[in-house]
């Protein structure tokens, strides 16, 4: 991806095509059947996602304000099926890190059980795992809540 010119912009609403079908392809949300509302995200200008040669490549939903013990929380992250593994990922958190750590010195974010590999992704950026919810999105899982210090 080194060679190709990737830039972070506000999402709009002619981005919410290629961000469904990032969704559509990605945990949670396949196992959850679920899909995710990009509006008032978009509106309260929370929304970004990566591009490379005018193509969405991925994106990252983010609340940068303190919202829970002084920090702020990911919402939603998502990187298209065919180029991950190639940092868009490591790209789009090291972006709403920095954005957040200018307003809160935390980060939180919650990752079902049943998603492993993003569990793994989130550890590799330096989150560590503070606790879970029971049964809060699908009975039989858990949202495990991780944390990472960034200032």
């Amino acid at each position: 991806m080194k060679s190709l010119s990737t830039k972070i912009v506000p999402m709009t609403r002619c981005h919410i095509p290629a961000c469904n079908e990032i969704v559509a392809s990605s945990e949670p949300w396949k196992t959850l059947r679920e899909s995710v509302d990009f509006l008032p995200s978009i509106k309260r200008k929370q929304a970004f996602v990566a591009v490379i040669e005018g193509a969405v490549a991925g994106f990252v939903i983010f609340t940068p304000e303190p919202v829970f013990a002084r920090g702020g929380y990911l919402r939603a992250i998502g990187v298209a099926s065919a180029i991950r593994g190639f940092g868009v990922g490591r790209m789009l958190m090291a972006f709403a890190e920095r954005t957040t750590a200018k307003k809160a010195p935390n980060f939180f974010l919650c990752v079902s059980s049943f998603n492993r590999l993003a569990q793994a992704f989130y550890r590799t950026c330096g989150y560590e795992k503070i606790g879970k919810i029971d049964g809060l999105i699908r009975k039989g899982a858990s949202e495990h809540i991780y944390w990472k210090k960034l200032r």
